[in-house]
C-alpha cells in the first residue's frame, strides 16, 4: 500500500539532508531555529501573486508541516520534495487551474502565522475548527482524521470513555489542535497534560515508560512509531474525529479560492481525490456536490 510506502520514504529524514536547488538549503523543519526555511517543490514554480489578487502564471504558495503520512520531506537521490496525498491534490487542482504552487516545510506554528499575515496563501493538512474560521477560509473536507490514545503493549488498556485515562500522564505534541483536545478532555478527568514541541518526544518517552499515554491521530502515531522503530507501543482506541483539508488565507482573493475549490470538485467528481487518497490508505471525507457546490 501506499501509505507503507510513504512510511519507508519517511525513515530518509533521519539523515542529513543536501540542498535541492542552487540557491535553496533544504532541512527538515524541526532542525530548523524558529521556522528558517522551507522546500521547493521540483514540479513547482516561485511563487507570485498579480495585480487584483489573482494568482500570476507561477502560482500560489502552500505551507505545511512535517506530518507522516499527510504531509512529509521526501528524497529521491539529490533531491528533496513535499509529499504526501494533500500535497498530489494541490499539485492536480493547481494544473486544473493553471498555475503553479509552491510548498513550505515549516514548523506548525510558523507555517500559521505566514497564512495569517499573507506571506502563504494556504496551509495544509489542517483539521476544521470554528475559532479558525477568523483567520481561515476551509475548503471541503478531504478526509475524517481520528484522535486517541497510544500506551506500551503490556498496558491493556481499550479506550472507550474519558474515565479510562484518569490519573495517566499523557504525552502529546503542541501547541496543536492535538493539544487543545487533550486539554478539554484534561478539564473531564484528572490527567496531567505532558506537552512537547516536537512530535517524537511523547512517544519516545512512552517507549521508555516515563509517561502512562501519547495522545496524538492515529496515522501519524502509527507513521512516528514505525520511523523511530519503536515496538513496544500500540494503538488503544478513539476519543475523537476531526475533518482535514486545505485553507486559504483571508487576504488571498475570493476568485483564487473559488477556482481552486471548483478544480477540488471536479477533482471529486473525476473520482481523482479518491484515487490518489486510497494510494495512501485514506479515505475520501469529501461531500457530495450539491448545486456545483460541495455542502
Amino acid at each position: 500500500m501506499r501509505l507503507t510506502a510513504c512510511l519507508v520514504a519517511c525513515l530518509f529524514l533521519s539523515l542529513p539532508l543536501a540542498a535541492v536547488a542552487a540557491q535553496t538549503n533544504v532541512l527538515p523543519a524541526d532542525s530548523l531555529p524558529a521556522g528558517q526555511v522551507a522546500a521547493t517543490q521540483a514540479r513547482q514554480a516561485p511563487v507570485g501573486t498579480g495585480r487584483g489578487g489573482r494568482p500570476d502564471a507561477s502560482g500560489l504558495v502552500f505551507v505545511t508541516q512535517q506530518y507522516p503520512p499527510f504531509n512529509y520531506l521526501e528524497r529521491d537521490g539529490d533531491t528533496e520534495r513535499v509529499a504526501g496525498p494533500v500535497a498530489e491534490i494541490i499539485i492536480m487542482a493547481c494544473e486544473r487551474m493553471g498555475v503553479g504552487c509552491t510548498f513550505r516545510l515549516l514548523p506548525w506554528a510558523r507555517a500559521q502565522q505566514e497564512v495569517r499575515n499573507g506571506t502563504a496563501d494556504g496551509i495544509f493538512t489542517i483539521g476544521f475548527v470554528s475559532d479558525r474560521q477568523q483567520w481561515l477560509h476551509f475548503c471541503p473536507p478531504l478526509m475524517r482524521a481520528e484522535y486517541g490514545f497510544f500506551v506500551r503493549t503490556e498496558n491493556p488498556l481499550r479506550y472507550v470513555t474519558p474515565r479510562d485515562v484518569s490519573g495517566y500522564r499523557v504525552g502529546v505534541y503542541g501547541p496543536s489542535l492535538t493539544a487543545d483536545i487533550l486539554d478539554q478532555l484534561a478539564r473531564q478527568v484528572p490527567i496531567t497534560v505532558d506537552v512537547a514541541t516536537d512530535n517524537d518526544a511523547g512517544f519516545l518517552k512512552l517507549a521508555q515508560g516515563r509517561i502512562d499515554a501519547v495522545f496524538s491521530n492515529r496515522e501519524n502515531g502509527l507513521a512516528t512509531i514505525a520511523l523511530l522503530r519503536i515496538a513496544n507501543l500500540r494503538y488503544a482506541g478513539w476519543h475523537s474525529r476531526v475533518d482535514y483539508t486545505v485553507a486559504f488565507s483571508h487576504r488571498t482573493a475570493p476568485e483564487v479560492v473559488e477556482a481552486f475549490e471548483a478544480a477540488l470538485r471536479m477533482l471529486h467528481r473525476e473520482g481523482e481525490l479518491q484515487r490518489c487518497l486510497a494510494r495512501y490508505g485514506l479515505q475520501s471525507a469529501y461531500p457530495d456536490v450539491q448545486g456545483g457546490k460541495g455542502r
